[in-house]
């Protein structure tokens, strides 16, 4: 992992983080040393994404969430 040091300690949270865009965030955000809050719907994919940025030696909190599920 090549970090940048000025970020260290830093958070992100990123929704859409399961696939595409968002989860090329993440595991970008990561690798440079800033602890990543992923949201997503599905856990299940979250997990794959929270296993590749353990391993890569990044952290990660993982948050299943659907954004539109709110009571009116």
């Amino acid at each position: 992992m090549s970090t940048d040091k000025h970020l260290d300690g830093k958070v992100a949270l990123i929704t859409g983080a399961s696939r595409g865009i968002g989860a090329a965030i993440a595991r970008g955000l990561a690798a440079n040393g800033i602890h990543v809050i992923l949201i997503a719907r599905t856990i299940g994919a979250l997990e794959e994404i929270d296993d590749e940025i353990t391993i890569s030696g990044g952290s990660s909190t993982l948050v299943p969430l659907d954004l539109l599920d709110f009571p009116a």
